[in-house]
C-alpha cells in the first residue's frame, strides 16, 4: 500500500451503525476492487497503518482479518512475511442454475473456453447410475477448460446422453452448453443436485490449471434435470480453490418452519 493509497481515509466517524473495522474492512476491500492496490502488494506494516487511521491494532486485525475471509489478502509471518494483497477470488453463484458464460456475464468478465478432449463412448459406471442409463449406452464426453478474462479458473468434465443429443460434437464447443442444449435440442436444465468437496489437484489438473500438483481444488459434481425430471448432464467441475468460491443460498425447510409456527408458546 502507498502513501497515496492512505490519503483517501475511510470515513470512521458519524453514526452509519457500522463498527469502525467492518469500514476499514470495506475501504480495504475497495481499493483493492479498483486496483488502487495491486495483487502481490505488501501492505505497510500493521502499527503503521492502525496509526493513520487512528485505531488500535485490534480494530485493525478484525478488518484484516475479515478481507483475509475473502481470499483478498495472504497473511504471512516471519522476517519476510507481512500482509499481501491477493487476485481477489471469483464468487460462483451456486443458488440457481446459471451456467459459466452466464456467471462471467453478471460479473462483467469475458468467459473463454478450451476444448481439452470430446469424444462419444460407452458410459462408464458413475456415469450411468447418475444419468440413469443401461448397460452400453453412450455418452458425449466433453473436457474443457474454463477462463475468466483469459486466466484458468476450472476444468470441466460434462457427460451427455448421446441419444438424446445427437450430433452434439458436430458444433462450437467453446460457447455455452447449456445455451445449446435449451436452443438446440429444446432441453433446458431446470434443477441439478451438487455435491462439493476438496480434492487435491493431480499432475494433469496441475497442467491444465496451472496449479502445482496436490494444490486445492473445489470439486462440484452435479446431476441436472430437465423439466420432465429426466437426468440429462452429468458433469466434474474443478475449481481452483485459490481463484474461486461458491456462494449457496438456504431457506429454511417449510414443513420445519410451518412446525416452529404452530407450536404451542413456552
Amino acid at each position: 500500500m502507498t502513501d497515496t493509497a492512505l490519503a483517501a481515509r475511510p470515513d470512521l466517524g458519524g453514526t452509519t451503525g457500522l463498527p469502525a473495522h467492518a469500514r476499514i474492512a470495506a475501504w480495504l476491500e475497495q481499493l483493492i476492487a479498483t486496483r488502487a492496490l495491486h495483487p502481490g502488494d505488501k501492505l505497510p506494516a500493521e502499527v503503521d497503518i492502525a496509526a493513520a487511521l487512528g485505531v488500535s491494532r485490534m480494530t485493525l486485525r478484525q478488518a484484516l482479518a475479515a478481507i483475509e475471509a475473502k481470499g483478498l489478502i495472504r497473511r504471512s509471518r516471519g522476517r519476510f512475511g507481512g500482509n499481501f494483497v491477493e487476485v481477489p477470488r471469483l464468487e460462483f453463484d451456486h443458488t440457481g442454475l446459471p451456467g459459466f458464460t452466464e456467471q462471467m456475464r453478471r460479473l462483467d468478465m469475458t468467459a473463454g473456453a478450451r476444448l481439452v478432449s470430446a469424444t462419444t463412448r460407452p458410459a462408464g459406471l458413475e456415469v450411468r447410475r447418475a444419468l440413469g442409463l443401461k448397460r452400453g449406452a453412450r455418452v458425449h464426453e466433453i473436457t474443457r477448460i474454463r477462463s475468466a478474462n483469459t486466466q484458468p479458473v476450472l476444468l470441466e468434465e460434462t457427460y451427455l446422453p448421446a441419444a438424446l443429443f445427437p450430433g452434439f460434437l458436430d458444433a462450437d464447443l467453446t460457447g455455452s452448453l447449456y445455451a445449446r442444449m435449451a436452443d438446440e435440442f429444446g432441453v433446458p436444465l431446470v434443477s441439478a443436485d451438487e455435491h462439493i468437496e476438496a480434492t487435491p489437484a493431480t499432475a494433469t489438473h496441475s497442467e491444465l490449471l496451472g496449479v502445482a500438483t496436490g494444490d486445492p481444488l473445489l470439486l462440484v459434481s452435479r446431476t441436472a434435470y430437465s423439466r420432465d425430471g429426466v437426468a440429462v448432464e452429468f458433469s466434474h467441475d474443478y475449481f481452483r480453490a485459490d481463484r474461486s468460491r461458491i456462494r449457496v443460498k438456504s431457506w429454511v425447510d417449510r414443513d420445519t418452519q410451518a412446525r416452529v409456527e404452530t407450536s404451542p408458546a413456552s
